[in-house]
């Protein structure tokens, strides 16, 4: 029987599977393996754990994968790709694909036709083809001068209105939550690991502006809200480079902030649809790791047709 091997590599976390080429009979998971945040060692580690995870719970050994494919976070860095290929090539013979993690939830998404594909995790990105096969992005230049409506970019934004907030007296539950989420107990502390260098991992705070959200409070419904705007407008840039309108199929989101939070959906795809009500929409959240999975099989038949 053939198997196929799937890796989805974000910013936080690093996730296979093991596909029959029907089902997914095999899942493993670790830290992320994004050398330029943790570094070569514990990337490579992390890949390692995340493999043997798969592997172990698929109860497939290594040389029964027909292909790989890897989407990995910043595959338009040579290094990253090298880097990946060569530890995978070490760990699992046979075909591999590596290709941007954007790239595998947008095949996820629309399996190789056109649409646009917004992604909110730790960054966030806007990726669209179109049907003559022309593709086109938006946002994902990285925290410190793109990413918006990101993991990273609403905990950065959370600490800059809890503390706009501490100037103006006005009332926020926001600032106890960041102490909570960072463990530290005075706003002193807040203001210097927000002002560290290396920053700190921003999209950490995700969970308490959530929470705070929530539990009624106005201000991190604010930044959920624009949150959303954000990520609609990348949308739309996506869409009018690629003169989609009414050809345009479909929209679809993947990442954990829409995952994780409703505002941030509704007000991505209202925002949408004031502008395109012609966009046709996906509701929920695609998984990536689905379209991993499909272009290994893609890879797979294209290395058994030469």
């Amino acid at each position: 029987m053939a198997f196929y091997l799937g890796i989805d590599a974000g910013g936080t976390k690093t996730i296979c599977a093991i596909s029959d080429g029907g089902e997914i009979v095999g899942k493993g998971a670790s830290g992320t393996i994004k050398i330029k945040k943790v570094g070569v060692e514990k990337a490579r580690i992390a890949l390692e754990e995340t493999l043997a995870r798969a592997f172990d719970a698929a109860k497939v050994a290594p040389e029964q994968i027909s292909a790989s494919c890897v989407g990995v976070a910043g595959a338009g860095l040579p290094e990253v790709v090298d880097w990946t290929r060569t530890n995978m090539h070490g760990l699992v013979p046979g075909p591999l694909k590596v290709v941007g993690d954007s790239d595998i939830a947008h095949e996820s998404a629309f399996h190789g036709g056109p649409g646009v594909l917004v992604i909110a995790g730790t960054g966030s990105i806007a990726i669209g083809k179109n049907s003559r096969g022309v593709t086109a992005r938006a946002g994902g230049w990285g925290p410190m001068i793109s990413d918006e409506g990101s993991g990273f970019w609403i905990g950065r934004r959370a600490v800059s209105t809890a503390m706009r907030a501490y100037d103006a007296g006005q009332s926020t539950s926001l600032i106890t939550k960041i102490m909570e989420g960072w463990k530290i107990a005075t706003r002193d502390g807040v203001v210097s690991i927000a002002n560290s260098s290396p920053p700190p991992d921003f999209s950490a705070l995700v969970p308490q502006v959530l929470e705070c959200a929530d539990k009624g409070d106005a201000l991190a419904e604010e930044i959920l809200s624009i949150a959303g705007a954000e990520l609609a407008q990348l949308a739309k840039i996506v869409i009018r480079k690629l003169s989609l309108g009414g050809s345009l199929l479909k929209a679809a989101t993947t990442g954990g902030v829409f995952k994780h939070s409703d505002t941030v959906r509704r007000v991505f795809f209202n925002a949408l649809r004031a502008d395109l009500p012609e966009v046709e929409t996906i509701p929920e959240p695609v998984d990536p790791i689905y379209g991993a999975i499909s272009l290994a099989i893609k890879e797979a038949e294209n290395q058994a047709t030469r």
